[in-house]
């Protein structure tokens, strides 16, 4: 069989969450789909299932050292063949064939370069939200996990290894705006995540992150604030004020507790505060199966 969708998932010493994952694609999805398992070397039995599971469909590669996250991606990307690739983190489940209308939604369209897996998170500190997606300090909503076209993520050279295992996923949704390509996120929730997060602030684990988040945050200002497509224009101060506004009238008007759950408000707090989704996206995108769309005009 001719594989559409190539999935690559990275994993170390995760075994139960991984077995979660896979299964989730192969009960979820109906595109001809190749599954890439890139191992860092676990110690859990991670390998001994990788090595059961293994066939036409699921093949393990076995690195056996921790190369980042963004290298051990890029080494599989290289090596795709189907039309279209997607990446997971181990503790990702697919929903509601989440992966099957990515691929839909790439193929009815040829300028929309990536689609966002729409995520919620199931534990950790968001798990109140309806779904995850920050803004870049470049104004950009970030593709946490995502399908794209393979010829493109090959031309963009896979995610930017100076980043490593943080932000990785920010610069290429920057990247691929920069082609000229569109990003979208699709309407319906995809993926459901198993956020492993130490919510203690005084624990080693929290403050690690914590580092590398804010490395990250700074690489990525150095290497995409910069350019001149992301200059404050009037459009973009306007929206921000208007966003604001919004924000402080639906406070007044509903609990705090009801605005962090509401779908709604979070897709209107989006579309207004982010540089390139249009305010039109809440009706031109009306009835189709992907929303906040965004493009470098």
């Amino acid at each position: 069989m001719e594989h559409v969708l190539t999935v690559v998932v990275g994993t170390y010493n995760r075994l139960d969450q991984l077995k979660r994952c896979i299964e989730s694609i192969t009960a979820n999805t109906t595109t001809p789909t190749r599954i890439f398992v890139t191992d860092a070397g676990s110690t859990d039995g991670t390998i001994e299932y990788l090595n059961s599971i293994a066939s036409e469909d699921i093949t393990p590669i076995l690195v056996g050292q921790k190369l980042g996250q963004a290298k051990a991606y890029n080494d599989v990307f290289n090596v795709v063949e189907s039309p279209y690739v997607c990446w997971l983190s181990d503790d990702n489940k697919v929903v509601d064939g989440g992966l099957d209308r990515a691929v839909e939604i790439l193929r009815n369209d040829p300028t929309i370069g990536m689609v966002a897996l729409k995520t919620k998170d199931v534990q950790g500190p968001f798990v109140d939200a309806p779904f995850i997606g920050g803004l870049s300090a470049a104004g950009i909503l970030n593709v946490n996990q995502g399908v794209l076209p393979t010829k493109l993520l090959q031309q963009i050279g896979g995610f930017a290894e100076e980043f490593r295992d943080y932000g990785i996923d920010n610069a290429l949704t920057a990247d691929v705006l920069f082609k000229g390509y569109k990003t979208v996120y699709t309407r319906a929730v995809a993926l459901l995540h198993y956020r492993n997060w130490s919510e203690d602030p005084t624990s080693d684990n929290y403050k690690w992150l914590q580092e590398r988040h804010a490395a990250a945050k700074s690489l990525y200002k150095e290497r995409y604030c910069a350019s001149p497509a992301l200059k404050a224009d009037l459009h973009f101060v306007v929206k921000n004020h208007l966003a604001d506004a919004v924000t402080r009238i639906a406070k007044k008007l509903f609990p705090t507790r009801v605005l962090k759950r509401s779908a709604t408000f979070r897709t209107l707090h989006l579309v207004l505060s982010a540089r390139y989704i249009r305010g039109m996206d809440l009706f031109c995108n009306w009835g189709k199966g992907y929303h906040l769309v965004q493009k470098i005009k």
